[in-house]
């Protein structure tokens, strides 16, 4: 693959309200499913921090499920939206009202 551009939406207190995945170059069929709504979905109203990816069904309020045959795929695009909140708390948090 390569880049994978996203958008994350956080809340004023800081959860992931949603994202949207803007471009990608994943394999087709495996990590190109991606911005589907079966895995950028879970992204959506999610409070606890940090997130993880899992292979089996989530059992934890923190887990996404990863694409069958593309975990670092999975693993990429839930990196980034931990980054971007973290970048949210260290540098905007406190400075919305």
């Amino acid at each position: 693959g390569g880049p994978i551009e996203i958008v994350v939406g956080v809340t004023k207190g800081g959860a992931v309200r949603a994202i949207r995945i803007l471009k990608q170059s994943e394999t087709p069929g495996l990590g190109a499913k991606a911005p589907e709504p079966f895995f950028s979905g879970q992204f959506e109203n999610r409070e606890r921090l940090p997130l993880n990816v899992v292979k089996q069904t989530p059992s934890a309020p923190n887990e996404i499920q990863a694409i069958s045959g593309a975990t670092i795929t999975s693993s990429a695009v839930t990196a980034g939206v931990n980054a971007a909140v973290d970048y949210w708390k260290r540098n905007i948090e406190g400075g919305l009202k």
